[in-house]
């Protein structure tokens, strides 16, 4: 299995969509009708978790202080590589209510929340996400990673890179953010890219439209006016052979063609 999560099932509750994803006889079926309706969405998913996975195991290895995963939603990371991040003070931010979810979850499966991690709430459009994070003791000189999933897309441009620039303003070299990002050329209105015009439905559909990306192509660009530089980027095809070719050399699937995967550091830290 590419992207073990025992805790997944458990946070989702009862029978769901990760029941059927990761039962061998239910898989095949299930990526089918995850493709018809989201293509490039199943291949997507297993990149991006690899590649976060892959940041964060490697930078807490190079040396680390805290880990802040941002929106974090039902994250498992902190637990599920806990024994690996057991050095670390960790930081979930999320929506209050978004976070009260969470923690209930957290209290269902495990019997208490985690003494090791700080739960902050914010709203990213309207919060100063320094002034939450310093209360809750963030120290904007440690080695910090970043872990921002799923976010990006669907804030407006002045809450992502007020973000972004907070994070290139922090005085540690070791400092970084890995998250993903979509190509500007898919907002408001039909891509050709694999997969753009089937998301772009659904998420207006529900009433969360792709609101923020970086112009193709352009990502050290885009990275340099927050002080930040790219360590790694992927597209979709780095991607598919990063994390989703067989040992014959046959592609596992598809990905999105229009996300790409950013592993940024700050570039030049503040004294």
């Amino acid at each position: 299995m590419r992207c073990p999560d025992e805790m997944a099932a458990g946070f989702l509750g009862g029978l769901n969509v990760t029941t059927f994803a990761k039962h061998g006889l239910t898989r095949p079926l299930y990526v089918r009708l995850v493709e018809r309706v989201l293509p490039g969405a199943y291949a997507y998913e297993i990149a991006r978790c690899k590649f976060i996975d892959e940041v964060a195991l490697g930078e807490t290895e190079a040396g680390l202080d805290e880990l802040v995963v941002l929106g974090a939603g039902l994250d498992s990371r902190p637990y599920r590589l806990g024994d690996r991040l057991d050095a670390l003070r960790v930081f979930e931010v999320d929506h209050p209510a978004s976070q009260a979810t969470k923690r209930a979850r957290l209290r269902r499966l495990l019997g208490t929340e985690p003494a090791g991690v700080q739960f902050v709430s914010a709203d990213f459009t309207r919060d100063d996400l320094g002034s939450r994070l310093a209360g809750a003791g963030h120290d904007e000189g440690a080695a910090t990673l970043f872990i921002w999933c799923g976010v990006s897309p669907y804030l407006p441009a002045t809450a992502v890179e007020a973000i972004l620039a907070w994070v290139g303003g922090h005085t540690s070299p070791r400092t970084s953010i890995v998250f993903d990002a979509v190509w500007a050329s898919v907002l408001g209105g039909y891509s050709s890219l694999y997969g753009a015009g089937e998301l772009q439905r659904a998420v207006d559909r529900a009433g969360e439209p792709l609101r923020w990306g970086i112009p193709d192509g352009k990502v050290d660009e885009t990275l340099q006016r927050f002080g930040l530089r790219a360590e790694r980027n992927l597209d979709d095809k780095a991607a598919t052979a990063a994390y989703l070719t067989r040992t014959d050399g046959s592609p596992l699937g598809r990905p999105y063609g229009f996300a790409v995967l950013v592993h940024a550091r700050v570039a030049t830290p503040r004294s």
